[in-house]
């Protein structure tokens, strides 16, 4: 019961949130880019793939920004490894009661007008689906489909697997031209 009451807060925030929110629309391909963010679940796996995402981009000169979330609490966070300072982790100690994320970190990387913001996540726990709706970015690619997803284009990936994905995506912004 409690977790339905949480649900229907932080849905109710969220939607009138997103209701004010304005932002303008554009596609972008990797030619046209100037900076990307990108959302993921800190797990060994996905870590390993966005980071060879970042360098791609970053070898194009794109700057990156990302968000990861770890599933944890905030002082487990000191046993690792540097990661770069273009990606802040956020924890369970980032959250409100009803799992809004909270803080600089979180308003800085939504208010940042990225060309293109990728939800590398792949569930629709809230702390995405926060993040990914109030992005002020120009387009914004999912991986997964839920009621009101934020996303202008899904790409859909059957196997599930993060290589896999990533290896769609870049493909995707690499072949698409823009005029």
């Amino acid at each position: 019961m409690l977790n339905f009451a949480k649900n229907i807060i932080g849905n109710r925030v969220l939607n009138k949130r997103t209701s004010r929110m304005k932002r303008n629309r554009a596609f972008c391909n990797i030619d046209s880019m100037k900076s990307v963010g990108i959302l993921f679940e800190n797990t060994g796996d996905m870590y390993v793939m966005v980071n060879k995402m970042m360098k791609f981009f970053l070898a194009r000169r794109i700057k990156v920004s990302a968000i990861a979330y770890e599933n944890i609490k905030n002082s487990e966070l000191e046993n690792r490894k540097q990661i770069p300072t273009y990606v802040k982790i956020i924890t369970r100690s980032d959250l409100t009661w009803y799992r809004k994320p909270k803080g600089e970190n979180i308003n800085k990387f939504i208010l940042q007008r990225f060309d293109v913001l990728i939800d590398m996540s792949r569930s629709s726990d809230y702390v995405y689906k926060f993040i990914s709706s109030l992005s002020t970015a120009k387009f914004k690619i999912g991986g997964i489909q839920y009621k009101n997803d934020p996303f202008d284009l899904i790409l859909l990936e059957k196997s599930n697997e993060p290589t896999k994905f990533v290896s769609l995506i870049i493909n995707f912004l690499s072949t698409i031209k823009v005029q």
